[in-house]
């Protein structure tokens, strides 16, 4: 779909495993959306691929270090077709292709992809 103010955004928005393409999603395509935002706390969704959070991590510890990429490794483990995701309030673990509109706890949009 295009926007108004240019680039395109997923419709529906698809999160997914570090085998999974990144890209603009849809229906057919089922690409892992990589210009998550988040609406609940602004920040941008970042993505670490063969890996997973470490089940320490909590929201606390995103508070205090995100969008900071190497203090955030820390709670991360390696695990192959996986793929961690992170804003400052939410995180996840998947190897699996999963719309957001299945987890509806995960407050994150596609913030558009410029062609």
């Amino acid at each position: 779909l295009w926007s108004h103010s240019g680039g395109r955004k997923c419709c529906p928005v698809f999160i997914g495993g570090s085998s999974v393409t990144n890209g603009v999603g849809t229906a057919t395509s089922k690409r892992s959306c990589d210009q998550l935002r988040c609406t609940s706390c602004d920040f941008q969704v970042l993505m670490f691929d063969d890996s997973e959070w470490d089940v320490s991590c909590d929201y606390l510890f995103l508070r205090n270090h995100a969008p900071d990429r190497q203090k955030l490794r820390t709670k991360l483990r390696r695990r192959r077709g996986f793929r961690a995701y992170a804003c400052q309030c939410s995180w996840i673990s998947t190897s699996d292709t999963t719309a957001l509109g299945d987890k509806p706890q995960l407050r994150w949009v596609c913030g558009k992809h410029q062609d």
